[in-house]
């Protein structure tokens, strides 16, 4: 249940040397209320450390060419997670809030 707060947005870019970036690191979410959206000119996957999901992004429309969205968070921690495209990879973090 969103209890009226909405989805945080993360865009992804690739710097100069092609590595992606998120335009939020870490992102703050609620726990157990918010989802994270990310969205992209390209296409990429998002992984998780210890097992809290992989996520590959899809076509999408609505102003987002490659989007790919988390389910909510369940714990009160940090999450490490991974960006894959381009053939590269970078390691930002989710902080979930009470």
């Amino acid at each position: 249940m969103s209890n009226g707060q909405p989805d945080k947005e993360v865009t992804i870019t690739l710097n100069g040397s092609g590595l992606p970036v998120p335009s939020v690191d870490p992102v703050e979410v609620k726990k157990d209320n918010q989802k994270v959206r990310w969205c992209a000119d390209f296409p990429f996957t998002i992984r998780f450390d210890g097992g809290a999901g992989t996520f590959t992004s899809s076509p999408n429309g609505d102003g987002c060419a490659n989007r790919a969205q988390s389910n909510t968070f369940g714990e009160i921690k940090r999450y490490k997670y991974t960006i894959i495209a381009n053939n590269q990879e970078n390691d930002p973090e989710v902080d979930v809030k009470p």
